[in-house]
């Protein structure tokens, strides 16, 4: 065996197997790398592989040092695309059928000019009446998570059963499911060291350990499923599906979300869905907080809502619409994840250098979407902008910008390249670099800091790029941690907690609309407390703690009524108006909790746990659940 040959370790195959799988890495900096010097091709890291075989085949159990060092790949430095930087062709693609030929654009060294009227927003992000109606955590979460899903959860979970064993007798009701499922949301807020923790006799969280007995949440979380292993085809049939056992909960998440109207700005980005399972279909992000797990990609608005996302499968995708081109793996998934944003009323979308190339910006140029992205400089040809190397030298000022404008049916295009600590280039179909503005620099030869100029184009990615970014730090804030060997329980999971989270940016801007004080708005955490005690009590009469009220005049008084000192607030409206087992016991006489009412009474209900008037003369009981 030859002494200049390396063994690959079996990390490293497995990371060149990702790249091979999934083109290649991707990265969330702002900066774009163009050097394709740095980096290797798939046919490349085929070759390498296959002399790895070789060498393994001949060798007769001879392991030798190697003098040189394996070409791996600096995550600095990676190249953030799926396809080639010539023609934008996915792998699974061997034409791109885009009427588009970006060498024969003629980039002119000019200026944008940005017009507020040609980016005026015609369409309307109004709140419909059945969204501005929700008021409590529970009714967010109800639209989002309807009862006819829970049903079919329940229907799915039960048949997975009886397919396990027929002989089993064990069955789940949808107040099983809402109860396991406000564990996990009281699990996402308390953070304990294991599931078991949580039923410890001295230390467990009574919340928890007074809704269902361990073996029974344990039990549902063996047991759920979403999908009827019976219909999964399998693998080399045309219609077989990878994400087979999740695409139920997919495709309802993604109808749901996509109920709330967009606002004009939108950004995509990936997102990474966490998790040590050993699965094929995990990726690998190098620029994310967690660098391993399901990768997924991700349509939100500044607020941080979801709009609608996707779950990478590594799987060609077949339901290209008519009207729809091929622009390669990751233009075909932009286009995919804007198919219920409207057309020709000026929608803006931003993206990294991912996702950015010219037939991308072009075709939703022509279907009236605005666009701003990073994008590598190799992606534009006869640009005419500086080399970087040039960029990059003393005698050009920190903050220096170049722009090149293009033209094509009618549809501006500008690029801007800018020199910050990198050189970072930029396009868009609206954005130029006028106005410019100034920016705070810290200058490490001057130790002091400085100010200089930033395009405009800098500004607008910099000030609405971080949707998906927003939706992350929400993740990371609460989420549900608990383990599961089943790949698509995590990403089950996951979903779930992208539907909390919209359901609670839903109930802030519900609330604003109101006028409601801000020190009034439940937090992510109360917001998910009171949820979880709200599904916990479905179907019981349990006597556990209260959560905290709503905001709504009756709750207003129904809090100032409450006696001076009492520890417990009222129950949630949720809880107080599901007309579910409000049994009146007989006790002690306290003051009436009604706010219409002064009297007294020995009648209280056994499931709020309040007493309340119940006689010919005022039937303050009844009200009290009905208003």
């Amino acid at each position: 065996m030859s002494g200049n040959k390396k063994y690959l370790k079996d990390e490293e195959i497995e990371l060149y197997l990702h790249q091979l799988e999934d083109g290649w890495l991707s990265e969330d900096s702002l900066e774009d790398h163009d050097s394709e010097d740095e980096h290797h091709n798939t046919d490349e890291i085929v070759r390498l592989l296959q002399d790895e075989i070789n060498d393994n085949d001949s060798d007769d159990g001879e392991k030798e040092s190697a003098d040189i060092d394996l070409p791996l790949l600096d995550p600095e430095e990676m190249e953030p695309t799926h396809t080639s930087s010539s023609n934008l062709q996915s792998s699974s693609s061997s034409k791109t059928d885009f009427s588009f030929e970006k060498r024969n654009l003629i980039w002119k060294k000019r200026n944008l000019v940005y017009d507020t009227n040609k980016i005026t927003f015609l369409g309307s992000s109004a709140t419909p009446d059945d969204l501005s109606n929700l008021e409590t955590p529970y009714q967010c979460f109800n639209h989002f998570i309807t009862k006819d899903f829970i049903n079919s959860l329940v229907e799915q979970t039960n048949l997975y059963i009886i397919q396990s064993n027929p002989s089993s007798t064990t069955t789940y009701t949808e107040y099983d499911l809402y109860k396991f499922l406000g564990i996990l949301l009281y699990m996402s807020v308390q953070k304990y060291p294991s599931t078991r923790s949580y039923w410890s006799p001295r230390f467990g969280y009574d919340l928890i350990s007074s809704t269902m007995p361990l073996n029974k949440f344990e039990k549902i979380k063996l047991s759920l499923h979403f999908n009827n292993n019976e219909l999964h085809k399998p693998i080399g049939h045309p219609e077989h599906d990878r994400l087979f056992k999740i695409r139920p909960v997919i495709q309802h998440f993604n109808e749901r979300f996509a109920t709330v109207p967009m606002n004009q700005r939108l950004s995509v980005d990936e997102q990474m869905c966490s998790t040590k399972i050993g699965h094929f279909l995990k990726q690998y992000l190098p620029n994310k907080p967690h660098k391993w797990g399901f990768k997924l990609y991700v349509l939100c608005d500044l607020m941080g809502y979801a709009h609608k996302f996707e779950i990478y499968s590594g799987q060609g995708c077949s339901d290209k619409l008519p009207d729809e081109p091929d622009l390669g793996a990751t233009g075909n998934v932009v286009v995919r994840l804007l198919r219920g944003v409207p057309r020709k009323i000026n929608h803006i979308i931003y993206f990294d250098n991912f996702y950015t190339s010219l037939p991308l910006v072009y075709f939703l140029a022509k279907a009236g979407i605005h666009t701003v992205g990073t994008v590598q400089l190799n992606r534009i040809p006869n640009n005419k902008l500086p080399e970087k190397k040039d960029f990059m030298k003393k005698s050009v000022p920190r903050g220096s910008y170049e722009e090149r404008v293009s033209v094509l049916d009618d549809i501006d295009m500008s690029c801007v390249a800018w020199k910050d600590n990198k050189v970072v280039t930029l396009l868009s179909t609206y954005a130029g670099a006028l106005p410019v503005t100034k920016v705070n620099r810290y200058d490490k030869s001057k130790k002091e800091k400085m100010d200089i100029t930033c395009p405009f184009i800098v500004q607008e990615y910099n000030k609405h790029m971080g949707g998906v970014d927003l939706m992350d730090s929400f993740l990371g804030r609460n989420h549900i941690t608990m383990r599961s060997k089943k790949w698509y329980l995590r990403i089950f999971f996951h979903l779930f907690d992208l539907a909390i989270i919209n359901s609670w940016i839903i109930y802030k801007k519900n609330a604003q609309e109101r006028d409601e004080s801000q020190k009034s708005l439940l937090t992510m955490s109360q917001f998910r407390n009171e949820l979880a005690f709200v599904l916990c009590n479905k179907g019981t009469t349990k006597d556990v703690k209260r959560g905290r009220p709503s905001s709504s005049i009756l709750e207003e008084k129904l809090l100032t009524k409450k006696r001076k000192g009492s520890p417990a607030p009222p129950p949630p409206k949720d809880l107080r108006k599901d007309g579910f087992e409000h049994w009146p016991t007989v006790g002690g006489s306290l003051r009436c909790k009604y706010p219409k009412c002064k009297g007294y009474s020995t009648i209280s209900c056994g499931k709020c746990k309040v007493n309340l008037c119940l006689n010919k003369n005022n039937n303050c009981f009844l009200n009290y659940h009905q208003e």
